[in-house]
């Protein structure tokens, strides 16, 4: 009976805590300052796209009101510019990365974070001068690392819901691209037709806003 009435006592105690939101979705946009001279060259623009996350909680245990979480998520983005006064640009990018994030409860619905990611990254480069196109693509790694504020609207036992304010700097290795005209199997490429522009880098900072729900 003793031996019935402490386990009961065990589960009362750890109910609240396995009900706790171990899930987290994040959807929402960001704004990048590229500052590498490739990227300079070819737009004069920030880079702006979405971004989709998904998180699990681990419970780690390393201090008290300490959340660590796994993380991982999806960015694309763009950006237009102009060439030699003549050419239009367009840059395109994906991201696709993993890692960890940090959560500190400093009140009740504020909360701090911190998280890195690495990953890889994808970009596309188009330049066109009337029906005259360009292209060329190619893939890269990524590092971000970034601090937060999550400010929640709705706390429960079993659902949150807040939004996240990101600031951070993502780190991108150069892609050397080589745009050139998409051509059929009957044509015969030129050598003078395609000319490599060096390597493209998109890495800057960055400040971004998603929506969070954790469940």
């Amino acid at each position: 009976m003793r031996a019935l009435l402490a386990l009961s006592v065990v589960l009362a105690a750890a109910a609240p805590a396995l009900a706790e939101p171990r899930n987290e979705v994040t959807t929402g946009a960001y704004n990048r300052a590229m500052h590498a001279s490739s990227a300079n060259a070819v737009t004069s623009d920030s880079l702006g796209g979405g971004t989709f996350g998904y998180a699990r909680r681990l419970d780690l245990g390393l201090m008290p009101r300490l959340q660590t979480w796994v993380t991982g998520n999806f960015t694309y983005g763009s950006a237009e510019g102009t060439m030699f006064s003549t050419l239009t640009t367009e840059i395109d990018t994906m991201t696709f990365t993993a890692g960890g994030r940090a959560r500190y409860e400093l009140l009740g619905h504020v909360v701090l974070g911190a998280r890195v990611d690495l990953g890889m990254a994808y970009a596309s480069l188009k330049l066109a001068e009337g029906s005259r196109e360009l292209n060329d693509s190619g893939w890269g790694g990524t590092t971000t690392a970034a601090t937060s504020v999550d400010l929640l609207v709705h706390t429960g036992e079993y659902w949150n819901l807040g939004v996240r304010f990101e600031l951070g700097y993502t780190l991108t290795s150069a892609i050397e691209l080589a745009p050139a005209e998409a051509n059929d199997s009957s044509t015969i490429q030129l050598e003078m037709s395609q000319a490599s522009l060096g390597h493209l880098d998109v890495g800057g900072k960055f400040f971004s806003f998603a929506v969070l729900s954790q469940f």
